[in-house]
């Protein structure tokens, strides 16, 4: 099952503001085939966490109707205070 992949415009804000802001764009798409993605661990009802370098996405996942939401995307330290 293929996913569609949709980016909060508060998590793409941060993400182009990255140095490596392609690489871990490309990463992100890889969750298009979840679950058979490495590095994905849940972290609540639907919420996960993909760790991509130093840097973490956090997404949501909605398998009804085949969407996954990338909340935010930040480095470690921080990824995690608005949860």
């Amino acid at each position: 099952m293929t996913y569609e992949l949709y980016i909060l415009p508060k998590a793409k804000k941060k993400l182009d503001k990255f140095p490596h802001s392609e690489k871990i764009e490309e990463r992100l798409k890889e969750l298009k085939n979840f679950p058979n993605v490495r590095n994905i661990i849940k972290i609540g009802e639907n919420l996960y966490r993909m760790r991509i370098g130093s840097y973490r996405a956090l997404f949501k996942v909605y398998e009804a109707d085949s969407i996954i939401v990338i909340v935010n995307v930040d480095v470690r330290g921080r990824v995690y205070k608005q949860f």
